[in-house]
């Protein structure tokens, strides 16, 4: 378990970085979508503690894509008019709020439409840049960085996600790993251009996520672990791939 969690995180982020390469900052915010960083923590969840804990911390996670909604936005503001540090400061400020109010008011019924109808809404909201194929100039110290860092906030937010009860558990899970890594280092980088064109990827993609924490917080109480789990990886899956073809036509 210790080599998964210091491994899958920044082996997709070398992915990630090399699709950037290639293909720009879109798509690797695209990438970022998936849930590389929930689906692992889910599993350990549910090994650790239980199906039902497990399935609990689905439905946390599942309104935890309201604060990475949140914390996406306000770096994309941010990036206008600031550095990185203080706008990763001000961003890590507003998905803390956000998240508060998420815990508050995730057991109020008839609720659980409301991450979907604000994802919908943030496609059309968010700030974004346009996409470019312009040439840019990469430091070598660029995809390094990228993978230390997401190890060390993935054993951060996984000692975090089975310490706090079900719903910080579920917050923690999505917390923007991929994310806030991605959307920093092209700041870092690129400048507050790639910084749109990341969030505008990362917004598109993120429905993938709410799919597979949807999908768990459903199954895990009426089937098996792995079959859950499985069935909800093939829901993301699908998700993702029907997301490329919004992707492509924006």
């Amino acid at each position: 378990m210790l080599i998964l969690k210091l491994t899958l995180v920044p082996l997709a982020l070398l992915l990630f970085g090399v699709i950037e390469r290639r293909h720009g900052p879109r798509v690797a915010g695209w990438l970022a979508g998936f849930p590389m960083v929930a689906g692992p923590v889910l599993v350990l969840l549910a090994l650790d503690r239980g199906a039902a804990f497990a399935s609990a911390a689905g439905l946390g996670a599942y309104f935890g894509l309201l604060p990475w909604l949140a914390f996406t936005g306000c770096y994309a503001w941010c990036s206008d008019f600031c550095r990185w540090p203080p706008a990763f400061a001000l961003s890590l400020a507003a998905w803390a709020l956000t998240a508060i109010v998420c815990v508050q008011f995730e057991d109020v019924r008839g609720l659980e439409v409301l991450p979907f109808l604000i994802l919908l809404a943030a496609l059309f909201l968010y700030p974004r840049g346009e996409a470019s194929d312009q040439e840019r100039e990469h430091v070598w110290w660029g995809l390094p960085a990228r993978m230390l860092a997401g190890a060390a906030l993935t054993l951060l937010i996984m000692q975090f996600a089975g310490a706090f009860g079900t719903r910080w558990s579920g917050i923690f899970t999505t917390f923007p790993v991929m994310g806030s890594i991605v959307a920093v280092s092209s700041h870092i980088e690129h400048g507050r251009h790639a910084v749109r064109e990341a969030v505008a990827g990362m917004t598109t993609g993120l429905a993938s996520v709410a799919v597979f924490c949807f999908a768990a917080w459903l199954l895990l109480a009426r089937t098996g672990l792995w079959p859950a789990f499985a069935l909800a990886l093939m829901a993301s899956c699908a998700t993702h791939a029907l997301t490329w073809l919004m992707f492509k036509k924006r």
